[in-house]
């Protein structure tokens, strides 16, 4: 979903009035008899004011959540806090050695059954915002005259930007997590005590390896890591110039007009969870996206005439393109490229 800072028919008109502008542009070359100028900008830009609001919303797997199959012997199982494995026996007689548990609590001595957990889940609902400029990227620019006045000059410009912006949140979330639960026999054998890990060798205590299902429970816990949108913003400019040489080295250099923008990237995030048992699991994932914004700019420059034809320039620009959404299933980072500034400087070829 995209929500645009311009109308549909505002960036219409923007388009069709700039695209009137590079045809009289294409008659006036035709009639001119030498005052015709054409430039091509090239630089670096850096961009501020660029920030997103991540939001969770609903109830969220966890990945890697593969506990192994219940009422089956020599089959690998891994959870949060433990693991029931095929040792180099292959569990001869349904028993293995290859096993681990982290804490007492999850040993029913009456019972004589080991309980092992994985978080296969957890619910939240929630915004955080976050900002990491500046972002850095390419500015180049390519453009005509269409009319001089001794030092002043209009004309119109096609330009195209480059910027990768990668905007991370690193919020705690606390939440409730729902967890399969597994249990499995330890008849026979004096209990380790915990926390324990058994090897692959066949040697050492032995428990049946068939896990039996128990009712899933829940438990509080932590989501810590990242969340993070990943991006490249191309976007392209056309509108008219206007151009005035200050003196013999100084001159300024103003444009606005329709932008187009084109976001392009991933939705990522690489969270750890921690279980309020000390249990620990990850959960990892990304989600892609591509979206086209429409807005405006306007920009102004200074520059310095370094030699013949060959300029020096720096120069600011505000570029409002709207928000951009990314993300998925609950998951949502909401770009803000409304209000985007950016800095400019580079070498400009007058030819």
């Amino acid at each position: 979903m995209t929500t645009h800072r311009f109308t549909d028919r505002a960036a219409r008109r923007w388009l069709f009035c700039s695209l009137g502008l590079t045809m009289y542009a294409g008659l006036a070359r035709g009639q001119s008899d030498g005052d015709w100028a054409r430039q091509f900008r090239l630089g670096m830009q850096i961009a501020f004011n660029i920030k997103a609001d991540f939001s969770l919303n609903g109830q969220f797997p966890i990945s890697g959540h593969e506990v192994g199959p219940l009422g089956v012997s020599g089959a690998d199982h891994f959870y949060d806090d433990g693991y029931v494995r095929v040792d180099q026996t292959g569990n001869a007689q349904g028993y293995t050695s290859f096993w681990g548990y982290n804490n007492a609590s999850q040993y029913d001595p009456a019972t004589q059954a080991l309980s092992l957990h994985s978080a296969r889940s957890f619910s939240y609902s929630g915004t955080a915002s976050a900002n990491d400029a500046p972002y850095v990227g390419l500015d180049v620019a390519y453009g005509g005259t269409l009319k001089r006045w001794s030092t002043t000059r209009i004309g119109w410009e096609l330009g195209f930007g480059w910027l990768p912006i990668v905007i991370t949140d690193r919020s705690s979330l606390s939440s409730v997590f729902q967890r399969t639960v597994h249990t499995f026999d330890t008849a026979g054998i004096v209990m380790p005590t915990a926390p324990y890990n058994g090897g692959q060798a066949g040697v050492g205590p032995t428990i049946h390896d068939v896990a039996t299902g128990q009712p899933d429970d829940t438990v509080n816990g932590t989501v810590t890591g990242s969340r993070s949108v990943d991006v490249s913003l191309y976007n392209f400019r056309l509108g008219p110039t206007f151009y005035w040489d200050l003196s013999r080295r100084l001159a300024v250099h103003a444009s606005g007009g329709f932008a187009l923008g084109l976001v392009s990237g991933d939705y990522l995030f690489d969270e750890t969870i921690l279980l309020a048992d000390g249990s620990h699991s990850m959960n990892n994932g990304r989600i892609g996206t591509t979206d086209t914004l429409y807005g405006g700019y306007v920009n102004a420059m200074l520059v310095y005439h370094a030699q013949p034809n060959a300029d020096i320039f720096l120069g600011a620009q505000f570029m409002s393109l709207g928000t951009s959404t990314i993300g998925g299933e609950g998951r949502q980072a909401r770009l803000d490229l409304g209000s985007g500034i950016y800095l400019t400087a580079g070498i400009n070829w007058q030819f």
